[in-house]
């Protein structure tokens, strides 16, 4: 028989916000007039470009001793990145640029990550808009990121 009083198998988890530069090739402003179409209370975003900038963009970070998970609040609130620490190996592909394509409802998207899908179709309004976000620090120890948005389509959140 075995008997374990208490076990630690990890430190406590970890939280951070910081910037991070990243090569990203933009959309532009969009259309100030609304689409009256099935999109509609949303707006198209038509304007992509070829020419990269070096761009600073939020990133929430969580980790532990294991993984590493990067967000970004500013790009839907993708899991930009999951990586395994001890091989430093991606496991949640890891773009290291960003490159809006038109793609989604609204236009932009670019590939890398997870993303949340939610709505009336794929590709989220608000893949390539900010997002709320909050993070917690929970009481056993390991953190937390909520991301979350309305749908104005759906009413939803």
């Amino acid at each position: 028989m075995f008997c374990f009083s208490r076990i630690s198998a990890q430190k406590n988890a970890t939280v951070s916000e910081y910037m991070q530069e990243l090569r990203t090739y933009a959309f532009s402003d969009p259309s100030p007039i609304p689409s009256l179409s099935s999109l509609y209370p949303y707006y198209r975003f038509d304007g992509f470009t070829n020419r990269p900038q070096q761009k600073k963009w939020k990133i929430v970070e969580l980790q532990n001793d294991f993984i590493k998970v990067l967000i970004t609040p500013e790009i839907g609130g993708k899991i930009w990145a999951a990586i395994e620490k001890r091989s430093g190996t991606s496991f949640i592909y890891y773009n290291h640029t960003v490159k809006f394509r038109d793609i989604a409802m609204r236009g932009p998207w670019t590939s890398g990550g997870l993303e949340a899908n939610y709505g009336i179709i794929g590709h989220t309004p608000n893949c390539a808009t900010p997002v709320d976000y909050t993070t917690r620090t929970n009481d056993d120890g390991s953190v937390s990121c909520f991301i979350g948005v309305l749908d104005l389509l759906t009413r939803t959140s």
